[in-house]
């Protein structure tokens, strides 16, 4: 089958990495940048960490879903690995940050996994809809991301 559903693009800043940084860590502004977000808060508090939580609260309007992210891998200020586990699903998100001469690089990759035989025919089924969304999904959180980086400051 062709799973899992993964994609990978590059977007660029003129904010520092460490700004960028600054912006993941920052997971109580998320919402500031990310117009679905109600609530966003790390558990338990303190640094981004594996082994942490980041907990998403959607607005009403957005008819987005609620999200718990587990942190799998936290390298400041180079990478970021957040993952989504769902009966149905496993969604990871994996963000590089690159110094480069005119500030920063994030190249992002979002998987999206089946789990179970029916949901694998269902992305197989949906996959042609499916990889958009990803693709938009993840550039628009990296974007926003970003977009909090550079209100932060620290260009390059």
């Amino acid at each position: 089958m062709a799973f899992p559903l993964t994609t990978t693009q590059t977007l660029s800043t003129p904010a520092a990495p460490e700004a960028v940084w600054r912006a993941f860590e920052r997971v109580d502004q998320w919402p500031t940048v990310l117009p679905a977000l109600l609530t966003a808060r790390l558990e338990p508090e303190g640094p981004l960490a594996p082994g942490r939580s980041i907990v998403t609260r959607a607005t009403p309007e957005s008819k987005a879903t609620d999200i718990t992210m587990r942190v799998v891998a936290a390298e400041a200020p180079r990478h970021l690995a957040l993952a989504i586990d769902d009966p149905a699903y496993r969604a990871t998100t994996d963000y590089r940050i690159v110094a480069t001469a005119g500030g920063t690089d994030v190249v992002v990759t979002a998987t999206l996994e089946a789990i179970g035989f029916k949901q694998s025919v269902r992305f197989l089924l949906w996959q042609q809809r499916l990889i958009p969304m990803l693709r938009q999904t993840a550039r628009e959180r990296a974007q926003a991301l970003i977009d909090l980086a550079e209100r932060i400051g620290g260009a390059r």
